[in-house]
């Protein structure tokens, strides 16, 4: 190998792009032959390693020539930024709030509490906040991190960089468009829910307090678990879903009838969920067990709470049957803007 081979390797090396890096490395190749076969032709001799070297030192480093294909190596560039600080915002603020209020309602159940542990489930309230931030963040900054690599950058052009014209006024909307903001928003949510259900379920309970001891009261049993994997399903089919619709900008034939599937089979896992075995750990038994309502109360709500989360699937279930009822009809009656 000579050491326009070796440099071109070294070149290779550096270059952060994996489609299109053989392309590059040929033309590189290619024009630092045609350089050398110049530079032999005006010195009237064969090229040598000599004048390899020369050619090369005044090329520059791998690493200089390298960053001329990837001048811009942002992890989240600045026509990605504005929306990923919007969506920054809107997580981190309901997150807190969430995180907040339940803070609030445990503290309020507790039994009579002393300073310090008043103070200390305080401390534990904001330190849950500020650890569901960071993780959230993280898995905000992954999802752009993606979406920077994927999404073609001209679909997040910001709208003061465009003269507004009156006459835009009579322009009707297109129904097939997709608003930006909303797969993000979905990407992330589902990312944050596919991260707390599998890999910190025990975020989600009912927290109780004991003298010093604390204790968590689960809210879903083993039968909601043995359905996650094909929940999970779903939910990433959803991101890949939101993907394509970030990628294309408008709903097209294959992103409907993508949806409409994904669709029915979040219908059928929730009719199994519907019809089986409960999901809800929150039963009379465990209230009673938690010391803070009596044999009446605890009964009467764990009743409610069981019932509650039928009617409310099955409020779910109706509504993703009305959601592809209008899809199939909007894939019936509506051309796609690829096929108009």
């Amino acid at each position: 190998m000579n050491l326009i081979d070796r440099y071109v390797t070294e070149v290779g090396k550096h270059l952060p792009l994996v489609k299109g890096r053989k392309d590059i490395e040929k033309e590189l190749r290619s024009t630092l032959e045609d350089m050398l076969e110049d530079r032999a032709q005006k010195a009237g001799r064969a090229a040598d390693e000599a004048m390899e070297i020369e050619l090369l030192k005044e090329y520059g480093s791998p690493q200089e020539v390298a960053a001329t294909y990837n001048p811009q190596p942002y992890l989240i560039g600045p026509r990605m930024f504005p929306f990923f600080l919007m969506v920054l915002k809107i997580v981190t603020t309901v997150i807190t709030i969430v995180l907040l209020v339940l803070t609030g309602i445990k503290i309020a159940t507790m039994s009579p509490m002393a300073g310090p542990e008043f103070a200390k489930a305080i401390g534990e309230g904001l330190l849950g906040v500020v650890s569901s931030v960071i993780a959230a963040f993280g898995n905000i900054v992954l999802v752009f991190a993606i979406l920077e690599r994927f999404v073609p950058a001209a679909k997040f052009k910001l709208d003061e960089e465009k003269k507004w014209d009156p006459a835009s006024l009579k322009v009707e909307p297109e129904p097939n468009e997709v608003k930006i903001w909303e797969p993000i928003l979905a990407i992330v949510f589902t990312f944050i829910a596919l991260s707390i259900f599998n890999y910190n379920p025990q975020l989600i309970g009912i927290y109780t307090v004991s003298g010093d001891k604390w204790s968590i009261v689960p809210v879903l049993t083993e039968a909601f678990f043995r359905w996650l994997p094909w929940i999970n399903i779903g939910w990433i089919a959803e991101i890949i879903l939101n993907g394509m619709l970030l990628r294309t900008g408008h709903w097209n034939m294959s992103t409907r009838i993508f949806s409409i599937g994904i669709k029915i089979f979040q219908i059928v896992i929730g009719y199994f969920l519907l019809i089986g075995p409960y999901i809800l750990a929150v039963t009379p038994k465990s209230l009673l067990a938690s010391g803070i309502f009596d044999a009446d109360a605890a009964q009467t709500l764990g009743t409610m709470a069981q019932s509650g989360v039928r009617g409310l699937i099955g409020l779910i279930i109706l509504i993703t049957i009305i959601d592809v009822i209008k899809a199939v009809y909007k894939l019936i009656t509506q051309q796609s803007p690829a096929n108009a």
